[in-house]
């Protein structure tokens, strides 16, 4: 995992450990990480498998809450990425904070 250099202006609100959960072979599978979100962008370093996204929030549309609170990202493009975690209530909390629209 890189450590995340802010940009100018840039503030961290939070980083928390989560897993993205993408379909390999039509499974869903967790893959570890960290979660950052700042008042600019939204950045997931997983450890192992190509799980990895970054977004400028300009291109995020939205954050929808399921079932123990598994946050899932709504880009802009159509692209939907499922986290689940322990500290999802603190993500979710940031990423208000940072002025996404919750569903």
């Amino acid at each position: 995992m890189a450590k995340l250099e802010l940009r100018p202006q840039e503030e961290l609100l939070a980083k928390e450990y989560a897993s993205h959960i993408m379909n390999m072979l039509f499974i869903p599978q967790a893959n570890p990480g960290k979660l950052t979100v700042t008042n600019q962008r939204i950045k997931f370093d997983e450890t192992r498998l190509k799980a990895e996204f970054e977004y400028d929030l300009t291109e995020i549309d939205s954050i929808s809450v399921g079932m123990a609170s598994t946050l899932t990202i709504n880009c802009k493009d159509g692209k939907k990425h499922k986290i689940t975690g322990m500290y999802n209530k603190r993500l979710i909390a940031a990423m208000e904070q940072a002025g996404i629209r919750k569903e």
